[in-house]
């Protein structure tokens, strides 16, 4: 798999693209091309296979038009990084901050259709739509659903200083500390043992 999907809302794992945020010096940003944005929204169930395979004709046939989608979606994720990063901490999100992203919620939610389903029906994307930025709605609406839903107050920081990963902390006693405790969890109970045994040692 190309990408840790680990956050438990689409929003934060998107947000999460751009890895090592907190240390200028080891910062990565996973989203190089378009490609690699379709490949991620694929990965994360925010597209189908044969979407896939419709944006990346038309990114190939458009490479211009390709390149301001992917740029449009790195600016959406800073806005919600801000965003998503205030609520964590317990801050209040500024006027401009909700306008910017309300500016992504009127361009994205003004696609979805009302389709019929086997009871009633159900708000839908067009099916296979060869819109460039197609990519990037259903990111709006899961970071819109998150913050007007129960969860807004479950959304939590990675407690490592050098990943700071967004995630929603669903655990039964709500105690979630790290994004993957694999992976930063392990690392932060590697780093006390080792300084634990440095001040033993006398180091």
């Amino acid at each position: 798999m190309k990408f840790q999907i680990i956050a438990g809302e689409l929003c934060l794992d998107f947000i999460n693209t751009l890895d090592n945020r907190p240390v200028p010096e080891r910062r990565k940003d996973l989203l190089q091309s378009y490609e690699d944005l379709v490949d991620w929204a694929t990965q994360a169930g925010a597209l189908s296979a044969a979407h896939r395979a419709v944006l990346l004709r038309e990114a190939e046939s458009h490479p211009k038009q390709a390149a301001a989608a992917l740029a449009e979606a790195v600016e959406l994720r800073e806005c919600l990084y801000r965003t998503m990063t205030a609520v964590a901490r317990n801050r209040r999100v500024s006027a401009d901050e909700l306008r910017d992203f309300n500016a992504y919620v009127g361009k994205a939610l003004s696609h979805l259709e009302l389709h019929a389903a086997r009871k009633g029906f159900r708000l839908a994307w067009p099916e296979n739509q060869p819109q460039l930025d197609s990519v990037w709605w259903p990111i709006v609406r899961s970071a819109s659903d998150l913050l007007s839903g129960e969860d807004l107050g479950s959304v939590r920081e990675c407690g490592d200083d050098t990943c700071r990963w967004l995630f929603v902390d669903r655990s039964k006693n709500h105690s979630r500390r790290w994004c993957d405790m694999r992976v930063c969890g392990n690392r932060i109970k590697a780093r006390k043992f080792y300084r634990r045994q440095a001040i033993r040692a006398g180091i």
